[in-house]
């Protein structure tokens, strides 16, 4: 049965933190490789973490900033919604400066949306207060992500763009089995870099920012699909009154045509097809 995720987290605080470059060619199409051209990462690797919620932060990344309803624009910037898996997880901690492990509770639809501007840390890039990321009003539960052929390896991500009227996709159609890094050997690689990934170009020390909270929970996205070729055109950018649509579903109960009718007549989110819809608004 689909919860929401505050009948996941409830009052514990939670932090939120974003997995770079797990999927081929996104940092490329986001304008972002050349910031993680120092970045020292195994081939085919996620190439670090960054925060983008942390209420024991300084400044903006203080503010939650998770909606499911809206986006909200930030002065004149660029922003560009990013299709996502969004996991809800628990950190298991090994004495007082390690993680030891993180459980997976579940998954839902994610969207890591970007101010595509020129900043020294990634993390400055995604979050500008409430309603500026997005996650679906409701979470797949499961207890088999790290197990190969589990419950979300059916499971596709697509993104569409509906602006005056027409609805454009605007992510490809993507397996969340592509990540480059997924299953036991993602979760693995998050407990590490949580542990020794330091500030260095466009990361920071992430270790820092969970030792900091000492959250029980968390939400992390782990990392952006690619775009088509409107999502990679000179209208790419989101206006006032555009909808942002990110969807996660089972590919062995639907098709992208099934997909794009559910969308046409506001079908709302079920087991086999996750949706989050965000109205863009000043």
């Amino acid at each position: 049965m689909l919860k929401t995720l505050e009948e996941f987290i409830g009052v514990k605080a939670f932090v939120g933190f974003g997995v770079a470059g797990n999927q081929a060619e996104h940092l490329a199409q986001a304008g972002e490789a050349n910031d993680f051209r120092d970045v020292v990462a195994l081939e085919n690797a996620p190439k670090g973490m960054f925060p983008w919620y942390a209420s024991s932060r300084d400044g903006i990344l203080s503010t939650n900033p998770l909606s499911s309803t809206e986006l909200k624009l930030y002065g004149d910037d660029p922003l560009q919604p990013e299709p996502e898996i969004g996991l809800v997880v628990r950190f298991h901690y090994r004495g007082e400066d390690q993680l030891g492990s993180l459980t997976v509770l579940g998954f839902s639809a994610f969207n890591d949306c970007s101010r595509r501007i020129a900043a020294p840390k990634i993390s400055m890039k995604k979050n500008w207060g409430a309603a500026s990321q997005g996650i679906a009003p409701v979470v797949m539960p499961i207890s088999d992500f790290d197990a190969v052929g589990g419950t979300i390896e059916s499971y596709r991500l697509v993104c569409y763009l509906k602006r005056a009227g027409e609805l454009i996709q605007y992510g490809l159609d993507t397996a969340v089995s592509d990540y480059c890094y997924f299953n036991e050997t993602l979760t693995e690689w998050i407990v590490n870099q949580i542990n020794t990934q330091q500030d260095a170009g466009p990361l920071e020390e992430i270790g820092k920012v969970l030792r900091d909270e000492k959250p029980e929970l968390g939400v992390i996205g782990i990392g952006a699909t690619c775009y088509t070729d409107f999502g990679n055109s000179e209208s790419r950018f989101l206006k006032e009154g555009d909808e942002s649509i990110v969807v996660a579903y089972d590919g062995l109960k639907h098709t992208l045509a099934d997909v794009e009718q559910a969308l046409a007549n506001n079908v709302m989110s079920d087991e086999s097809m996750i949706v989050l819809r965000q109205k863009v608004v000043r």
